[in-house]
């Protein structure tokens, strides 16, 4: 398969230099352990708690100097994927002979391991395993229909577990809901049994019209009662003799993806006992009625009679209370699973909690809080779920979001510090994209590049998801409940004689209507009549239904076994390479702002990865710091301040940068103004600021303007933002926008550590730095449509050194002297969508 795969040309400074390693020796280096549940932030923050029956105790899950600790060994990077068992049923419907399921197992099993993975990822969903209320199957005996075969073999996650352990994988993650999401179940996601939904029909989420959606209520008390009799039997059936001492689970996430299915905060949830809480969480917010009132330009006359919003643009002050009380509840929800967790005696750091979470929201959504979800003690770590390439959309581009990768991981290790206690550069991503639906093309260049990115930044614990395909389940529920008011409908005189395949438009909203009145409202019976999911999953993944290698196994082959295998111990403890310019991100600032045509959460996320991009095209690799997160003394190590202003600037963020312009610092902010007018005043900016054109040619205003020692940019619009877009490669003027930052960290005399020779045009570099700070790992990665002839300086070389430097995945190498790489630097020529890894380490004598 490896034509598949598109190889860069290396440069005639580049001589190969060995070959693959052979299968024996990647399964030797199996040695980690990639558990589920209860591990890091108790250590790291100075407790230890021991653990109730039924637990192995003294197990201890930690991170400290930038690397995962466990019974205070260090552990290599982690590299694997998601593979899902309950998937690999090895056929359809019931019965399926034993032997059958498990040859299956194991020959996925076996490809897994082959590709240097040492860790594994997969979910336990409830809706499987629960087949009926109080009925539990995880060793697949159970013969519900009573035929005296047992139904679906594939249940037996007992022995699922057993086979992972005999393949030397000790590093185990383990994500048992409630929610799986997936695409699985009955309703296309989530794994809520169906018994369930029809036991308590009223435990859905209410829209703001009163109906039910297909998400069940955060609060709903008979689903948390249920939830925690599904935690419980899990526990104790099945995951409890593989947590502690010497047992692989290392990771428990808590729930998946909580955050409303992305969908609009107008959506969710109107149920009677959400508004009764959004009702007491405005009292504890204002405490009198007539506070709230002069807020919200009300005239309520008590909390008890105070409704929810309904839609955007009507009331921005409602609008952002009902923001933050949907935040604050899906935060409670998540304590209370940790919480029985607890209870259950698991607790860290005998795992590490964490949580899966992607980074991004529909309009109207609620975007993921790094607070909330990095709050020790009481949620988890957050994590990284990345999936950077979801449409071909107009020029099929190679990534949708080319720089979300760099984004994402870098913001979730900067906030992982406040989880963990102590400034540690450790990232998990237990859903990196491994494929994506049909009509979408997810290449082998765009894999590369994504997973080389996530490295590069410092993603630790790589899980490539989904890594196998195989059965859905249960995808013909919502097809069934509405075949009768079809047939109802059809026979209304409008609709009775035209063919389904030319129904109009009404006819279906009807129908889609009709069913939300009845049974649940949400979906499009145009294509969810014919099943919410296809019978078998197809997600171009690595593995197929029935276990074969698919082309994109060559990806994850290649960096497995030419990086991870040869390289983790270094890339465990490396950190990023980073320079003085600090991108200040803000918690409070996600809610909806009054500044116009600026949506908060598209700025502090797609907008704030392009910002990441186009800073890395002038060489620059800038820390990212959370406001009220992160400690805020992280300004003083950056000369340069970065600042997308929506309007929410702390008080205490705006103090930090006027103290931080008294010491000759810059500050460069985008978007609105308030910042500006806080850090200069009326009249100096009337007499030290002069306008500007940030990029010649483009309709942008810009202000400098000095402050004492230090000096201060406002720029209106977002230049930056198509860098993270299907329009990067297109760029045509990455040296003209360019300017504006080469200018100001020629100003504050910066100096790149890494940057293209010349200046990057859809070309950037960035490294890590291994704890012997001679040894550099270094990531090139191009977005142009052609071939690119570059060269990477790397300023920090010493001159009085020599170098070898190793392209990772071409197998080629060079030597050069740390004078030719700060002046000349190394070749990175780069095929079309190219990018590749760089190991630079030096040496002796040539």
């Amino acid at each position: 398969m490896s034509h598949l795969i598109h190889r860069n040309q290396p440069h005639s400074q580049f001589r190969k230099s060995g070959a693959r390693r052979p299968l024996s020796f990647v399964l030797l280096t199996l040695a980690l352990s990639l558990a589920t549940w209860a591990g890091l932030a108790g250590s790291v923050l100075g407790y230890s708690r021991t653990a109730k029956a039924g637990v192995a105790e003294t197990k201890v899950v930690e991170i400290k100097s930038n690397k995962l600790h466990i019974n205070g060994q260090p552990q290599p990077q982690l590299f694997g994927g998601e593979v899902q068992y309950f998937r690999l049923r090895a056929g359809h419907g019931r019965n399926i002979p034993r032997e059958k399921v498990l040859a299956l197992w194991n020959k996925v099993l076996d490809a897994y391991v082959a590709t240097g993975a040492n860790s594994i990822s997969f979910y336990i969903p409830w809706d499987f395993h629960e087949y009926a209320s109080g009925k539990f199957d995880f060793d697949g005996t159970a013969d519900d229909d009573g035929d005296g075969r047992p139904d679906f073999p594939s249940r037996d996650v007992k022995s699922w577990f057993k086979l992972i352990q005999a393949r030397g994988i000790h590093h185990i993650m383990a994500r048992p809901g409630p929610y799986i999401n997936a695409e699985w179940g009955f309703l296309g996601f989530g794994a809520i049994p169906l018994w369930f939904h029809e036991k308590y029909p009223d435990s859905h989420m209410r829209n703001s019209r009163g109906m039910r959606t297909p998400l069940y209520s955060y609060n709903s008390p008979e689903f948390l009662a249920a939830t925690k009799k599904w935690l419980t039997a899990v526990f104790k059936n099945v995951m409890a003799p593989y947590i502690g001492k010497g047992k692989p689970i290392d990771f428990l996430q808590i729930d998946n993806e909580t955050n409303f299915m992305w969908q609009s905060m107008y959506n969710h949830d109107y149920g009677r006992r959400s508004v009764a809480d959004y009702r007491l969480f405005l009292k504890k917010s204002y405490r009198t009625i007539s506070a709230l009132n002069t807020a919200h330009q009300r005239a309520w006359k008590a909390f008890g009679e105070i409704q929810p919003p309904t839609a955007p643009g009507k009331n921005l002050a409602e609008e952002q209370d009902w923001y933050r009380f949907q935040d604050k509840t899906m935060h409670v929800y998540l304590e209370k699973i940790r919480r029985h967790w607890e209870a259950l005696g698991v607790r860290e750091p005998q795992v590490l909690f964490t949580l899966a979470e992607s980074y991004n929201a529909s309009n109207d959504g609620i975007l993921p809080n790094y607070l909330y979800r990095n709050d020790p003690g009481r949620t988890g770590m957050m994590t990284v779920n990345l999936y950077p390439k979801t449409g071909n959309g107009a020029n099929n581009p190679l990534l949708n979001q080319p720089f979300k990768a760099d984004h994402d991981v870098k913001a979730a290790d900067s906030a992982s510090d406040y989880y963990l206690g102590s400034k540690q550069e450790w990232v998990l991503g237990p859903e990196i994209q491994g494929g994506w639906w049909r009509g979408t093309d997810v290449t082998a260049e765009s894999r590369r590049q994504t997973y080389l990115t996530t490295i590069g930044h410092g993603l630790k614990s790589l899980f490539i998801y989904y890594f196998n395909e195989g059965q859905n389940w249960q995808t013909d529920w919502v097809g069934k409940q509405s075949e009768p008011y079809y047939q109802a409908l059809r026979k209304d005189p409008r609709f009775s004689a035209i063919p389904e395949a030319n129904l109009p438009v009404e006819f279906w909203n009807e129908l889609n209507e009709i069913f939300a009145k009845n049974v649940i409202a949400g979906w499009d019976l145009r294509w969810a009549r014919n099943g919410t999911h296809t019978p078998d999953l197809y997600f171009d993944a690595a593995i197929g239904v029935n276990g074969e290698i698919r082309p994109p196994y060559q990806v994850i082959l290649d960096i497995g076994q030419k990086i991870i295998v040869p390289y983790g111990e270094f890339l465990a403890g490396a950190t990023e390479l980073t320079d003085d310019v600090c991108l200040v991100k803000d918690i409070e600032s996600n809610v909806p702002t009054s500044l116009p045509g600026v949506r908060s959460t598209t700025m502090n996320s797609d907008w704030a990865a392009g910002l990441v991009g186009y800073l890395l095209q002038a060489g620059i690799n800038p820390k990212i710091v959370h406001w009220g997160l992160n400690d805020p003394t992280e300004l003083a190590d950056c000369r340069l301040v970065i600042y997308q202003d929506n309007g929410f600037a702390a008080p205490t963020l705006i103090a930090n940068m006027k103290a931080h312009l008294k010491t000759g610092g810059g500050v460069l902010t985008f978007l609105g103004s308030s910042v500006l007018h806080s850090l200069i005043s009326k009249a100096a900016i009337a007499k030290d600021c002069v306008a500007f054109e940030p990029v010649p040619g483009m309709t942008v205003d810009g202000l400098k303007c000095n402050a004492g020692t230090g000096f201060v940019y406002q720029v209106q619009k977002p230049l930056y933002a198509s860098f993270n877009s299907d329009d990067y490669a297109r760029i045509s003027d990455v040296p003209e926008r360019r300017q504006l930052i080469e200018e100001i960290i020629t100003r504050l005399q910066i100096i790149p550590h890494l940057r293209i020779a010349g200046g990057g045009d859809r070309m950037v570099a960035f490294g890590r730095r291994g704890e012997n700070k001679s040894l550099l790992y270094v990531t090139v990665k191009s977005g142009r449509e052609q071939p690119v002839q570059e060269r990477v300086i790397w300023s920090g070389a010493d001159p009085g050194l020599n170098y070898k430097v190793l392209r990772l995945l071409d197998e080629s190498s060079a030597f050069l002297s740390g004078k030719q790489l700060i002046e000349q630097g190394f070749d990175a020529n780069m095929a079309a969508h190219g990018s590749d890894a760089f190991y630079i380490e030096p040496i002796l004598n040539r």
